[in-house]
Formats: structure tokens, sequence, C-alpha cells
């Protein structure tokens, strides 16, 4: 431990990951911010993940629980003052952001990492990239986690903990889709002392459409077992699954927003027509 700094969490939640998980992990490895425990919560990944993680000498935790629960599992073994929640196709860009992250820190509750896509090149993700341009243009509306899209990413502990003690437990084991809006919507109700740090992560995005719509057809049928499992949180989510507001504001950017969305749309209802037709 450095002395006099606060300990920062970084939990991270993987399956099947081996193809983004070095290069998250070696992000982190090369922050100047050194006061650093990362935990890997794996969902029993039938790849190379686990093999990577230990390779990086960070801790890991098996988990049968989705998305949700791991990110709470995490959270629970963790020990940090502050805890940064990453998914494993994040990158960090630049070797300060954990120590700019501290810094904001001092003045926030909570922090909303600027994203965009890493090394853009296929024309699925050239749209993905524009679609964090618009929503990045437009934080006012975007921070809010009702009616936005942004989330933070980076939480004091007693905040996550208010959030987490919020949520049903029985979401944990199942939910997949919108699990860190939830966290986001919950930590808000605590506190709404948000802010941003910009120029902080890359997205790894799907090169391929029939990637982008596998990806969200497991969004969708995740999405049908929580509203039908708990009515808790299905006003919220229903507005997630909009078109993005302020839209108009940028003609050029809205139409390639517009168009990820529909695309995305095609497998997220194929996924969620299927659960229920499988109920």
């Amino acid at each position: 431990m450095v002395s006099g700094e606060p300990l920062v969490s970084v939990v991270i939640p993987t399956y099947n990951s081996e193809r983004t998980l070095p290069l998250c992990l070696s992000s982190v490895r090369a922050q100047t911010y050194r006061n650093v425990e990362v935990i890997v919560v794996d969902s029993y990944s039938r790849d190379r993940t686990l093999e990577i993680a230990r390779h990086y000498g960070v801790r890991t935790v098996l988990t049968r629980w989705k998305l949700l629960g791991a990110r709470y599992l995490g959270f629970r073994g963790s020990r940090g003052d502050l805890i940064l929640m990453l998914d494993s196709d994040q990158v960090l860009k630049t070797r300060d952001v954990i120590e700019r992250a501290v810094k904001a820190m001092e003045n926030h509750d909570m922090l909303v990492l600027e994203e965009f896509t890493y090394r853009p090149r296929t024309w699925i993700q050239k749209l993905s990239e524009a679609d964090r341009k618009l929503v990045h243009s437009l934080p006012h509306i975007h921070l809010n986690p009702i009616e936005g899209v942004l989330l933070a990413r980076m939480y004091r502990r007693e905040i996550l903990e208010e959030a987490f003690k919020k949520i049903p437990k029985e979401l944990y084991p199942i939910v997949v889709a919108h699990d860190h809006a939830i966290i986001y919507y919950e930590a808000y109700k605590v506190s709404n002392n948000v802010g941003i740090l910009t120029n902080a992560v890359w997205h790894i995005e799907p090169e391929k459409l029939t990637e982008l719509i596998k990806k969200n057809m497991r969004y969708g049928a995740s999405t049908y077992k929580l509203i039908e499992h708990d009515p808790h949180y299905r006003g919220l989510i229903r507005r997630k699954m909009r078109v993005r507001i302020g839209i108009h504001k940028n003609l050029k950017l809205g139409l390639q927003s517009l168009a990820l969305l529909l695309l995305k749309g095609i497998g997220f209802y194929t996924g969620y027509l299927l659960a229920l037709l499988s109920k």
C-alpha cells in the first residue's frame, strides 16, 4: 500500500474474454497510480480467460452468477476506498487515468469515464463511435440515469455499498443486460454528485454485424428475464430501450446513432421474443 493514497479496487467481470482481457489488464498494469488491486470475477469461462488473469497476477473469483452478481461479488471481495468498475472489453486510454480519477474524486462521489471506440475500422465500429460522440456531446442530458445512457464507473465505496443494498438480491444471479444501469440508478438516488473524466476509456466493439446481433440477442433475453422476474426496474429499462434523447442536436451523428440502434434492435428483440416464446 502507498501511504496516504486511497486504495483503488478495479473490478472486472469476465466470461470467455480471452480476446480483450489482455489489453484491459495491460492498461491497468501500466497506470502511474500504484495503489491498486485488481479483481477478476469470472463466470466459469471455457477459454483462456482465467489463465490470462492469473498470468497478470490479479485476484480471481469464480461465480455462476451473471454480470450484476459478478460486480457485486467483486465489490464484496474488494478492500478499496474507491471502486473502478471496468468491463473486460474496456481499455484505459492513458497511463494516468486512475491518477486523474482519484484526484477528481476529491470533489465527486462518482465519475463517468469518457469513452470512445477502440480503433474503429469497420462500419459497425464507426457507427458505435458516432453514437458515443453524440452521447458525450450532451452530458447535461445523459448524466441522468433515467433519461440518459452515461454510466458512472468509479464510485466511493460507501455510495456503491448503499446502491447494492437497494437492489433485490434475487436479481444478482440472472441479470446481464442493464446491470450497470441499475447500479448507477440506485447510486444516483444516494448522491447525484457525479463528474466526468475526459480522455479515459476505449471500448472494444464488435467488428461484424453478426457479432453485434449475437451480443444483443443475449441482452434481449436477459432483459425479458429481468422484467418478468421483477418489475422493480421496468420503467427504467423501458426508457433505456428507446432512441437517444438529443438525437436531433447533430444530424450526422444522430443518423449514425439511429442506424446503430436499429441494428442492435434486430438482435435485442429477437432475443427478447425467443425468451418470451420459451416461457
